[in-house]
């Protein structure tokens, strides 16, 4: 079960931000409990909403401050039975529902935790924090699919929210998806994979051009959890994507034999700033003519900027990989950059200097060779704008 789905608490400034109350409107008792609350001294906060009452009229705020200053002390059960009181006083209020069900949450009460971002939802359709929070409970319990409804329906209410909308790309479908095109296929790596992932980290000069760094100290067992890790979740959590590229010799049939003849990652996955970086190799020669290694990049470039909807993809080349280098030009990358001896090889003791290259989106839309290039290799325009 997926442990990095965490819940977190609504802050009370942006419930009073939404309504355009001033702190200075609210009975002193309360205002005093709210600028202590700012502070950091939640004990003296609770301490002050009790004194003042009962001779405090009974407003959402006393009960708002009390539940988050619970919630920072990490009391999520008397923060929980807090929100209950109030929400039997003062009716539902997406704020306290919030809260109660991040207590829940961690109490690790799924079923209560569900139901009060539901509800949190059902009052407030742009409670932000509600959606996401949500969107996490189904992650704990690995439903991501669940997760991602979620969210898409947020979006509907919230269609530009920096919150929702990178958790949102991240659990899309979209990348669990083979990519085919021509005789090649690309498909997650998975468990299947070990004893190919092996043989392409053991050889040195594959990798060399590949990820220089990626086979130091590759055990099985590392193997392993790297193909365990490669899953639904690795761009929520490790901001990676690892693809296995296949080629048969019938393509038309579904259900061809595919061998496996190279590996394709996206890695440094930035969704706030839709921009990623793209590895590709072939272990064997053979596989890097005949339009193979072509037809690979033609196919993350459609996904890319196509079915994601990234800005910028980039790929650094070492600079003692000049063929690379001039291919990745010649698709239409820029060199934005050189650093000389700006790594070292720990084995070899070499420095080794590096290109950094970069594709933007609008120079993807109006590059005319990979236009015919995918035309030709895929049987459409990739440069042709889709939905992302």
């Amino acid at each position: 079960m997926p442990n990095f789905a965490i819940c977190s608490i609504p802050e009370p400034i942006t419930l009073i931000n939404k309504v355009s109350l001033s702190l200075d409107e609210l009975p002193l008792p309360l205002l005093e409990a709210a600028r202590l609350l700012q502070q950091g001294r939640e004990n003296d906060a609770i301490t002050t909403i009790k004194d003042a009452r009962p001779a405090t009229p009974e407003l959402p705020w006393g009960w708002i401050i009390s539940v988050t200053a619970f919630c920072r002390l990490g009391d999520f059960k008397t923060a929980s039975e807090v929100a209950k009181r109030g929400l039997k006083i003062i009716g539902n209020n997406t704020y306290l529902l919030d809260c109660m069900g991040v207590a829940s949450f961690v109490l690790k009460d799924f079923v209560n935790a569900e139901n009060s971002f539901l509800q949190a939802i059902q009052t407030d359709a742009h409670n932000i924090n509600a959606i996401v929070n949500l969107a996490n409970v189904f992650i704990s319990q690995n439903l991501p699919d669940k997760a991602f409804e979620t969210l898409q329906q947020g979006l509907k209410q919230n269609p530009f929210s920096p919150e929702i909308k990178p958790l949102y790309t991240s659990l899309h479908p979209n990348w669990v998806q083979p990519l085919r095109g021509g005789k090649l296929r690309l498909r997650m790596l998975c468990s299947t994979d070990e004893d190919f992932l092996a043989r392409c980290f053991s050889n040195r000069e594959f990798m060399n051009n590949y990820h220089r760094f990626a086979a130091i100290n590759q055990t099985r067992q590392h193997i392993q959890d790297t193909l365990k890790q490669n899953t639904r979740y690795s761009i929520l959590r490790q901001k990676k994507l690892h693809w296995l590229i296949e080629e048969t010799t019938h393509p038309v049939h579904e259900q061809s034999n595919y061998q496996p003849i190279g590996l394709a990652s996206l890695v440094d996955i930035q969704l706030n700033y839709q921009r990623a970086e793209m590895l590709i190799g072939f272990p064997d020669p053979v596989h890097r003519g005949q339009g193979i290694p072509l037809t690979a990049i033609l196919l993350i470039l459609d996904f890319a900027f196509n079915h994601i909807g990234f800005n910028k993809l980039i790929s650094i080349v070492y600079g003692d990989n000049q063929y690379s280098e001039r291919s990745t030009l010649a698709l239409g990358s820029t060199q934005e950059g050189f650093r000389p001896d700006h790594l070292r090889d720990l084995q070899t003791g070499e420095f080794l200097s590096i290109y950094e290259n970069g594709l933007l989106q609008r120079d993807f839309r109006t590059n005319a060779r990979l236009s015919r290039l995918s035309a030709r290799l895929l049987g459409f325009d990739i440069t042709c704008s889709k939905s992302g």
